[in-house]
């Protein structure tokens, strides 16, 4: 008797198993991420320092699951910060029927007169707001967070980068506030990123704050030919270590 029960069981189990389908094609998730649609990043700093108006903040999503036959719409969730104090806005998303990756924007809008986070940082965390067509993704790209200034400061990536970036130090040589804002006057950039690879042949495609290698070269080197004319005009631009201002 024991030996035919061990065998309905064993047949019972073989059974469940054979009947589940080897993958949930019902199961939708969206991982999302800052940085570039190639590196990912759960966090960066929006300076409003740098911008004026309406401005946006692109992030990236990509679909752990089977892309629909048809639109599928989601909606971000700020879940931790300062969100009384960052006037943004954050629309109905649509990832389109057949795909699983889009980009998307925060829409960030600085009145005039703004004056938050000139003092201390401030910071938004946003999720993907759980709905019947998408659940949360993967913890490590479950999370947006932006880190908020509002005063010309040390970007983040002047001494320190992670491939494909290179430091700003290493184009632009040692900072100070008086040379970055040097550099925004003469090159209309700002917070951005010098992308750089070693593979030849290889063309990226660069998001909106970032630049080549190349293109920073030819940054630093319309600095230095608009120092030369600012020193020859006005004696030497000093630093606020009264230092005298010099491009590498």
């Amino acid at each position: 008797m024991k030996k035919i029960l061990c065998a309905c069981l064993l047949a019972c189990a073989a059974c469940d198993k054979n009947d589940r389908p080897l993958y949930d094609d019902s199961y939708s998730a969206l991982n999302i991420w800052l940085g570039r649609q190639a590196v990912a990043s759960d966090s960066i700093v929006y300076n409003f320092a740098y911008q004026s108006d309406f401005d946006s903040i692109v992030f990236y999503v990509r679909l752990t699951g089977f892309p629909a036959t048809a639109d599928r719409s989601f909606e971000l969730a700020p879940v931790e910060g300062d969100s009384a104090l960052v006037h943004y806005r954050t629309p109905t998303y649509v990832l389109p029927a057949g795909t699983y990756q889009a980009a998307f924007p925060i829409y960030i809008n600085k009145p005039e007169g703004y004056s938050a986070f000139k003092e201390k940082s401030g910071r938004l965390v946003f999720k993907v707001k759980e709905n019947p067509a998408f659940r949360e993704g993967a913890t490590e790209t479950s999370r947006l967070r932006v880190v908020f200034r509002n005063a010309v400061g040390k970007p983040d990536n002047w001494d320190v980068a992670t491939s494909p970036y290179r430091t700003l130090a290493s184009v632009f040589g040692a900072y100070s506030d008086a040379k970055y804002s040097f550099i925004i006057q003469v090159t209309g950039r700002s917070n951005f990123k010098i992308y750089y690879t070693t593979v030849p042949g290889v063309i990226e495609q660069l998001a909106d704050d970032e630049v080549t290698l190349l293109e920073a070269t030819d940054m630093k080197n319309r600095c230095k030919l608009a120092l030369i004319e600012y020193n020859a005009e006005r004696g030497d631009l000093l630093d606020e270590n009264n230092e005298k201002v010099v491009f590498p």
